[in-house]
């Protein structure tokens, strides 16, 4: 066939390529064959060399997501068009691979071209098959109409779950500054077997989902279907790669959840159909788009509502929280009900601190004693309730363990002054504030007068 003629009938890049076929679910190389020229000066602009024969990985770098259109493209003797955002280029690329005809054995010819876009094509977005609008409408609407944010996610999750195919479908939040991850939803075929994520994630867990951006190298998805690509991801993460093969699991697709050039977790499906390739990468590459927005969205309002609630300062609750509990403490049939602590804890020494040493010096202190009551209330409310008082509203502990925290506090008394109520049996928590909001001033009172050289406050 002449490869070159048909090339050069193209008026925007174009290339053909061969994949060499190997047994029913394997290829090897992936070869460039024939280029025009509006394809070789983009190699050039990038600084390589066409080459004819030469591997694809000459031009660009190894892509799974690119050889896996390839692939599909000539095994299934069909077209294959994905719209992907490639990190890379910074640009969004429309690409198609159409099959060509071969007459050699085990060799399979494709032809290659691509639409390069600055930014996002909303419409090319939206143009696709009424199966796949059906399935991206159905996702917006279960985001509009449930107010639980974490409901309808799931909702989506296990819609995205059915339609792939696949044996277990998760979303993954990660947090890069303080090198965490979350299970944010995820649906597991019934009856196959697979545990859930929340059963098996582990701390450790953040250090395979650090080497998934080599996976997905500069595009936004990682595509295994075969033996091949598992090979390939075993040369890109052999962390990843081995988890998969100890938990049996075949073939994978995963998408980045990205928004504004920030990345908020991962989507992915395991064990999928790999039939329905093309069309579950086309489904999640669109699905994505939306989830991300939806998610950094969410994530905004999280953080938004976070300090709204906490003292900026020293990282604990601050008045404002403190007075929405209270307020919606009638409502807490537990608290009502259970056994309730309330604490009373002034700084002291921060006015002395700040007149000699500068406001610096008495930040620091406030801080020290924010610490100071985390490690001994760990896993309590902690409010700072004003210049220099914390207040501590304990629940679900014994009395036994309120008193030995203040015994704890009180030995402090260079630092605080202290007061403190429990209750067994819940009560009026106005009342107790107030008591315990005395014995603290009671307390107060007497380290002044074993400090008379101190000015008060």
């Amino acid at each position: 066939m002449d490869f070159k003629g048909l090339v050069d009938s193209f008026s925007q890049v174009a290339a053909v390529l061969s994949v060499e076929l190997k047994g029913e679910n394997d290829y090897g190389d992936v070869r460039l064959v024939e280029a025009n020229d509006l394809y070789i000066a983009s190699v050039h602009e990038r600084g390589c060399e066409f080459v004819p024969g030469a591997l694809y990985t000459s031009v660009i770098e190894r892509d799974m997501t690119f050889e896996g259109m390839c692939y599909q493209c000539v095994r299934k003797n069909r077209p294959v068009h994905l719209y992907v955002e490639i990190e890379m280029f910074h640009s969004w690329l429309s690409n198609f691979v159409l099959p060509l005809h071969s007459d050699q054995e085990g060799i399979g010819y494709c032809l290659f071209t691509y639409e390069m876009m600055p930014q996002l094509d909303a419409a090319m977005l939206a143009n696709s098959s009424a199966g796949m609008a059906e399935h991206v409408l159905k996702t917006c609407i279960r985001l509009r109409e449930n107010p639980d944010f974490e409901e309808a996610m799931q909702g989506v999750i296990e819609d995205i779950r059915e339609l792939c195919g696949a044996i277990h479908c998760c979303i993954l939040t990660i947090d890069e500054e303080r090198e965490s991850c979350a299970i944010m939803c995820e649906a597991v075929q019934k009856e196959s077997g697979h545990l859930p994520m929340k059963e098996l994630m582990r701390p450790e867990f953040y250090n395979v989902v650090k080497t998934w951006p080599k996976a997905i190298e500069g595009d936004n998805c990682c595509v295994v279907l075969g033996e091949h690509d598992m090979r390939e991801l075993e040369q890109l993460t052999p962390e990843w790669a081995a988890t998969l093969k100890r938990d049996g699991v075949n073939s994978v697709v995963l998408y980045e959840l990205k928004n504004n050039k920030r990345r908020y977790g991962y989507i992915w499906a395991l064990d999928f159909e790999t039939s329905r390739a093309d069309m579950i990468k086309q489904i999640l590459g669109t699905t994505t788009f939306i989830l991300s927005a939806e998610i950094a969205s969410h994530q905004m309002y999280h953080d938004m509502e976070e300090m709204s609630r906490t003292d900026l300062l020293t990282g604990v609750l601050n008045r404002n929280a403190m007075n929405n509990r209270i307020d919606n403490f009638d409502k807490d049939v537990l608290l009502q009900s259970g056994s309730f602590g309330v604490v009373f804890a002034d700084v002291n020494g921060l006015k002395i601190m700040n007149d000699t040493n500068g406001h610096v010096a008495g930040d620091e202190l406030l801080k020290k004693a924010a610490e100071v009551l985390a490690d001994i209330f760990c896993g309590q409310e902690i409010y700072r309730a004003g210049g220099d008082e914390f207040v501590v509203l304990t629940n679900r502990i014994s009395k036994e363990e309120f008193e030995s925290s203040m015994d704890m506090l009180q030995k402090q008394q260079s630092l605080f002054s202290v007061g403190g109520v429990f209750r067994e049996k819940g009560g009026d928590i106005r009342k107790m504030m107030q008591e315990a909001d005395e014995r603290m001033y009671e307390a107060k009172e007497a380290y002044y007068r074993a400090h008379p050289e101190l000015p008060r406050r």
